[in-house]
């Protein structure tokens, strides 16, 4: 696995029962087929399938850690999930986006940064729960993270429950399924800043 220095991977977070009850959980979600070209000007063939989960119309702003702790039964293993990402962290944050993505053949990444502003983003933290139920290396589905110079710094493959927590907002794309992938490929995605420690 190839990682920088602001990727880092936990394959070892969740008990098996857990990361068994989180998978189940997301392959129901029903995904809406979102053109993020009217959201983010990005380009008009950047579309992709996704459900909001905890989210504001002040995006970047509002803290939605109320809105994630207030899910209904059939969503708390989303609430449990973010409780045991929080405590791996560390440190506090404040939450502003909770979604589960997902790609199919065809449908491609966008490489991108999640935070417009330049000087904001070293306060910036993604965290990535892959949520298919298998994955096969022929299936490709792979994310990727890069530098200033456009080289590959991560890439990281989808497997079942592994967290990927990347800091500082690097340039980053989830790759397209292959053709011969039978499933899509799920990503419950948590956006949020570090905060500054309580002295």
């Amino acid at each position: 696995m190839l990682l920088g220095s602001n990727v880092k991977i936990a394959d070892d977070l969740f008990s098996v029962e857990f990361k068994e009850r989180l998978i189940e959980t997301m392959a129901w979600v029903p995904m809406h087929f979102l053109n993020r070209w009217e959201r983010f000007k990005s380009h008009e063939l950047d579309m992709h399938w996704y459900y909001p989960i905890a989210f504001t119309d002040k995006p970047f702003t509002e803290d939605v850690e109320p809105k994630l702790l207030a899910l209904d039964d059939s969503l708390q293993v989303v609430t449990d999930c973010w409780n045991q990402v929080k405590a791996r962290l560390g440190f506090p944050v404040r939450l502003y986006e909770c979604m589960l993505s997902a790609n199919t053949f065809g449908t491609e990444g966008q490489v991108h940064q999640d935070i417009v502003e330049e000087d904001q983003r070293s306060s910036h933290v993604t965290v990535l729960v892959y949520c298919s139920k298998e994955w096969n290396i022929a299936w490709a589905g792979e994310t990727l993270f890069f530098d200033d110079q456009d080289e590959i710094t991560a890439a990281v493959m989808p497997k079942p429950g592994r967290v990927v927590i990347a800091e500082g907002d690097p340039k980053h794309v989830g790759r397209s399924v292959s053709r011969i992938c039978p499933n899509d490929r799920r990503v419950l995605v948590f956006k949020f800043w570090r905060l500054p420690a309580c002295s």
